[in-house]
């Protein structure tokens, strides 16, 4: 794999991009377990695009840390081996707690959806007609598909990459006008136009190889914060819902998201400013957040609710416990779980990746 120093500004907004799934989640949760006045702001709803900007990120890495990794087995071997490794283990050690607990009290799990869920396709990731057993893997069925597609495109020689970013683009287009409304869980994926914000990632990655349109860091930063504010006020008022579907939230969210990432990648490249140090730290602990927080906020949550106690003040400490929680979590099992997973599965790549000419 191509070796890349670490970019701080992609590790900040993967820590924005975590705190605005926390926040928006805490809403929920202020709603369902707290008691007395609501202190959260509506304009926290706008925390669900951090999804669309985690997708964004994703698809900028993918391209930056697969450069000249084409047209290799070896080399192919070792993308599918990380993101397999990256991916898969965590997210089972939390689902595997979450299967416990369905196994007790089913109704505790996923109740929206009357406690039902395909428990063999939840670990596995595979498209699914309802959420995974850990709800926030719905995510990662498509993060796993971009991956599986990607690394067909690895086959290929580099110099088509754009080529073959842009028919996968324009497919994802065709199939989503052509097959709205279709019920078939893997069509939906192959269709779904979030796949549109991990390929517009690539193509950020590409533009910054390349140093095209540098020159519009700021402007691409100004235009994405102007989007954001419009986004939301366009959301709102047109009554979406808990959350825009498809080709909407693409545009609400998906554009605004690879504006952001263009603009500060770039602005760290010509100026060498760097984000907030704890904002970085954030941004390493993201995925950990990412699968542990809705667990975490979900049980400090109805420890809350049992001890009943209704006023604003209580709510507002409740709300700090709850998000401090979160994060202290995160961090820890980033450190004593993620890192710890990930040094022992690069321990065993070399006598599992079959190497070829």
């Amino acid at each position: 794999m191509h070796k890349t120093t670490k970019i701080l500004y992609i590790q900040a907004l993967r820590g924005i991009a975590v705190l605005l799934v926390l926040f928006y989640h805490l809403t929920k949760i202020e709603n369902k377990y707290t008691h007395g006045v609501s202190l959260l702001p509506n304009t926290l709803s706008i925390g669900m695009s951090g999804v669309d900007l985690f997708f964004v990120i994703s698809g900028f890495v993918i391209a930056v840390i697969t450069r000249n990794a084409f047209q290799s087995w070896s080399k192919l071997g070792h993308f599918l081996y990380h993101r397999i490794t990256r991916i898969y283990p965590l997210y089972w050690f939390y689902s595997l707690l979450l299967l416990a607990v369905f196994l007790v009290k089913p109704e505790l799990i996923n109740s929206a959806q009357g406690g039902q869920v395909n428990i063999v396709a939840s670990f596995l990731l595979l498209p699914q007609r309802l959420l995974p057993l850990l709800a926030v893997g719905w995510t990662l069925i498509h993060e796993m598909y971009f991956y599986v597609v990607f690394a067909l495109i690895l086959l290929f020689p580099q110099r088509w990459l754009l080529s073959l970013l842009s028919v996968w683009g324009i497919a994802v287009i065709a199939l989503y006008a052509l097959l709205t409304g279709e019920n078939n869980p893997i069509i939906q994926i192959m269709s779904h136009p979030l796949t549109l914000e991990f390929i517009t990632g690539c193509f950020i990655a590409y533009a910054s190889f390349t140093n095209k349109l540098s020159s519009l860091a700021w402007k691409s930063l100004i235009l994405a914060i102007i989007w954001w504010i419009a986004a939301y006020g366009i959301y709102v008022s047109m009554g979406l819902g808990l959350e825009p579907e498809n080709a909407i939230r693409v545009v609400l969210f998906g554009v605004p998201a690879a504006l952001t990432v263009f603009g500060l990648v770039n602005i760290e490249k010509t100026t060498g400013l760097t984000p907030p140090k704890w904002l970085v730290i954030i941004g390493d602990a993201s995925f950990s957040i990412y699968l542990s927080h809705v667990l975490v906020i979900s049980t400090v949550g109805r420890v809350w609710n049992k001890l009943g106690i209704v006023s604003a003040l209580g709510n507002g400490i409740a709300l700090m416990v709850i998000c401090a929680s979160a994060l202290a979590i995160g961090v820890l099992s980033y450190r004593f779980l993620e890192r710890p997973i990930l040094n022992i599965t690069r321990r065993f790549e070399h006598h599992i990746i079959i190497k070829k000419p």
